[in-house]
């Protein structure tokens, strides 16, 4: 085959593989919305069924991310280059379609953006889940007959004092 329309084949399957990477990590966050939604409403079947559907979404992550490989890795030996450590040291090869290094990085800052709110969506649920599993600490504790408080010294410092 052609060395040149084989490199535009696999350059369109990274340009796709990227669409498919987006498509995904929205899915994931929609989901990471929805898990901290049942986390607030405290509905654990809706809670277990989101975390279900996160796993899937993520093990699909995987796929695409070993056909990426895979791909970044066919296009750098078509290209006689190291393969990259990031996908800008690629698409900056001179023999790549321009149109198609546009399309793949405007679709990598959108896969950026996204992968930044679900880091912000996790850390919010996570968050809450702390929240929750200190205050059933704190209930435990009640019904065990031990209570904790906090008090201050003169210069604002928490004391903790155990009463039981």
């Amino acid at each position: 085959m052609n060395t040149n329309l084989e490199l535009n084949l696999k350059v369109n399957y990274l340009r796709t593989l990227w669409k498919e990477f987006c498509e995904a990590h929205t899915k994931l966050y929609e989901v990471t919305c929805d898990e901290y939604l049942h986390l607030m409403s405290s509905d654990m079947d809706e809670l277990e069924i989101s975390v279900e559907s996160k796993g899937k979404i993520i093990e699909l992550i995987d796929n695409l991310d070993r056909h990426r490989k895979e791909t970044i890795k066919d296009i750098s030996g078509m290209l006689n280059i190291e393969v990259p450590k990031n996908i800008s040291e690629l698409l900056s090869n001179n023999d790549i379609d321009p149109m198609a290094k546009e399309e793949v990085e405007k679709l990598n800052l959108v896969l950026l953006d996204i992968i930044e709110k679900i880091i912000d969506q996790n850390k919010k649920n996570q968050f809450f889940l702390n929240k929750a599993i200190h205050s059933l600490k704190e209930l435990k504790d009640s019904f065990s007959g031990k209570t904790n408080y906090n008090t201050y010294s003169a210069a604002g410092v928490a004391r903790n004092n155990n009463t039981y």
